[in-house]
């Protein structure tokens, strides 16, 4: 790695100190004090930065009115914080901008208005090329450098429907190149592996810290630069990102009746309630913000079968859970609108507008050389499976003025992130149109191999849908955003450890959470001690669907609802108050799910009350 030398405090302060002097000259009364700190004073908090170089090799960039269309977007993200697949963070803490025309110095310009793409014209070869970059200020810490080339000028930080790297981007940032381009990374589940940057001096560890534990860093009073970061732009991103619309779904089962496992859609985040199927307890009485599935936060489920599984014994198990259906693309109604400006969706022009790659999650194995399929924490032969869902606490905001837009996930230094991970199923087994059910049986024993243990490769299915089950269990990290605490896991909550078992002889308790999943690895780097019994924090939470290159989508997004200067949604018109554009319901304020008051309030008292780990302090 390259040396990461000091800044000093002038070359920190600069730009600062000459917007002060020209305040100066138009300002009366005292000279603030250079050597105190803000309010009454101008003092300068030594910061670090981050520079280096961006490195692009990949197809010739478009160009119009003489200049380059897009630029490099150098993201970075706190290492106990990346963002997923691997971790909860849903935005950088700073990033950093390449302009095209800054990257491509030397490239030829189209100087017409419209954009002339080499590729579009025959010119498949790649081209090189490199320039400087800088990110400033960073608080002390270890950072990971993710990073992309907007190849169609999209990119717009503060939009959850245009803040990632879409198909046809070109993605990297500060990895192992070598891990890369090893031929048996040629995976659809390899992650790069980000080289950390490191910013400031490093404080000791405490004496019983785990191993591996990042320590804290702060930052000296000369400043802090990390320099001589590479950042390597090279991988074509050749699928959209998964974009979707919820449905809330009612499943049912019955041992007597054949095909026992019935599913039917309740709700759609596309269309206004029409009854309160699926949302019952909600508190919402405004139908534009009603959910589209509701879950009590004393949830009891099945406990796993204890015999041999049978497909009757895991249909029972799977009805227990709540069910959500993630419907690909968008309605028919809103394809046009989502695939213009200023949304600019990369949809199909027939529904359902793009589809879900689904498969089965790998780890390589160092020591055979080989990627090794993975089952969820739970085992129970259920495979883990891509896209992974996953649900994030929205802040508390009942009446609808802070957060209009519903869009506002909860995590600060006083309010933990709250999420719920879910399961994936397999589209019946994974042949599109065959009319086979989602369901956990399928899933856990698919018609046909799901996985090539020759290969290491996964075999992908398509799926226009994918249906997911809801954890009874939720993760509250209280402590991503404590400067102090190294240890950034979070508490695992369930409302009941024990369930009657899915055995369909009518077996007697068992535990929910098998003790496998408490003692896996993969549970064990996100949850820190032992489960808490208690009922989950009430609130709306947001859906998010990830895949292993980082792209992701997210509902609600501001596609769905109007804010700020825009105006008012106005859900008749579909349309905003102030600013007209379109709206696009199915990705607006009902694309979420409500963990609801419990069915019986003595189940979340005493001890059994929502864990303050879950709670906001303020």
């Amino acid at each position: 790695m390259s040396p990461r030398t000091p800044i000093t405090a002038f070359a920190a302060a600069a730009p600062v100190a000459l917007a002060g002097v020209v305040a100066l000259a138009v300002a009366c009364g005292p000279v603030p004090s250079e050597t105190s700190a803000p309010p009454d004073g101008r003092e300068i908090t030594p910061s670090g930065v981050v520079e280096g170089s961006v490195v692009y090799d990949g197809p010739h960039p478009c160009s119009s009115n003489g200049h380059i269309v897009g630029a490099a977007i150098v993201l970075l993200f706190d290492r106990r914080n990346p963002p997923p697949p691997n971790g909860l963070a849903t935005t950088p803490v700073n990033f950093g901008v390449v302009p095209g025309d800054v990257l491509f110095a030397s490239e030829p310009r189209n100087a017409g208005a419209d954009t002339f793409c080499p590729v579009d014209h025959g010119v498949t070869g790649d081209i090189t090329a490199s320039a400087p970059f800088a990110v400033s200020p960073l608080s002390g810490g270890s950072y990971l450098v993710e990073a992309f080339y907007d190849y169609t000028g999209d990119f717009l930080p503060t939009f959850k429907f245009r803040d990632l790297p879409e198909m046809g981007d070109i993605a990297g940032g500060d990895v192992d190149t070598v891990a890369a381009l090893e031929a048996v990374n040629a995976n659809p589940d390899y992650q790069p592996q980000f080289v950390p940057v490191d910013v400031g001096t490093p404080l000791p560890l405490a004496g019983d810290a785990a191993p591996g534990e990042i320590p804290n860093y702060i930052i000296p009073d000369e400043g802090f630069v990390a320099n001589g970061v590479a950042v390597s732009l090279g991988s074509v991103i050749t699928t959209t990102r998964p974009y979707f619309y919820p449905v809330g779904l009612d499943v049912s089962f019955s041992a007597s009746t054949p095909g026992s496992l019935l599913t039917s859609p309740v709700q759609t985040s596309a269309t206004s309630p029409a009854n309160q199927a699926g949302i019952t307890g909600t508190v919402e009485t405004n139908p534009n913000y009603q959910p589209v599935l509701t879950i009590p936060q004393d949830i009891q489920v099945l406990a796993p079968p204890q015999q041999r599984q049978t497909a009757g014994a895991l249909n029972n198990l799977e009805a227990s859970y709540p069910h959500l259906l993630l419907q690909s693309g968008l309605p028919s109604a809103e394809l046009a609108a989502g695939a213009a400006q200023p949304f600019h969706f990369q949809l199909a022009s027939t529904p359902p507008g793009s589809a879900f790659s689904v498969w089965q999650n790998a780890t390589f194995d160092t020591v055979s050389g080989t990627w090794v399929p993975q089952e969820v924490p739970e085992g129970e032969g259920i495979p883990s499976l891509w896209p992974l869902v996953v649900l994030t606490k929205l802040i508390d905001d009942p009446d609808h003025t802070l957060d209009p837009a519903s869009l506002t996930e909860q995590g600060s230094a006083t309010a933990p992130v709250v999420v719920l991970q879910a399961i994936t199923l397999l589209g019946g087994d994974g042949v599109p149109g065959d009319g086979a059910p989602d369901s956990l049986a399928n899933t856990v024993s698919p018609a046909a191999p799901i996985f090539d243990t020759a290969t290491g490769q996964p075999v992908v299915a398509q799926q226009d849908h994918v249906t997911v089950l809801l954890r009874p269990a939720v993760i509250c990290f209280d402590s991503l955003f404590d400067a102090t605490a190294s240890d950034k896991r979070g508490t695992l909550v369930t409302p009941h450890l024990l369930g009657t078992s899915a055995d369909l002889s009518g077996a007697g308790p068992a535990l929910v959470v098998p003790a496998s999943a408490l003692a896996s690895p993969q549970l064990a780097a996100q949850v820190k001690g032992s489960p808490v019994e208690a009922c989950l924090p009430v609130g709306r939470y947001a859906i998010n669907a990830v895949v292993p290159d980082g792209q992701a989508w997210t509902v609600p997004n501001e596609s769905g609802a109007c804010s700020g200067i825009e105006g008012a949604t106005d859900y008749a018109n579909l349309t905003c108050t102030l600013q007209p554009r379109p709206v696009l319901r199915s990705q607006g304020t009902r694309a979420v799910v409500e963990i609801v008051a419990a069915t019986q309030a003595a189940n979340c008292q005493g001890s059994h009350a929502v864990p303050a780990a879950c709670l906001p302090t303020q």
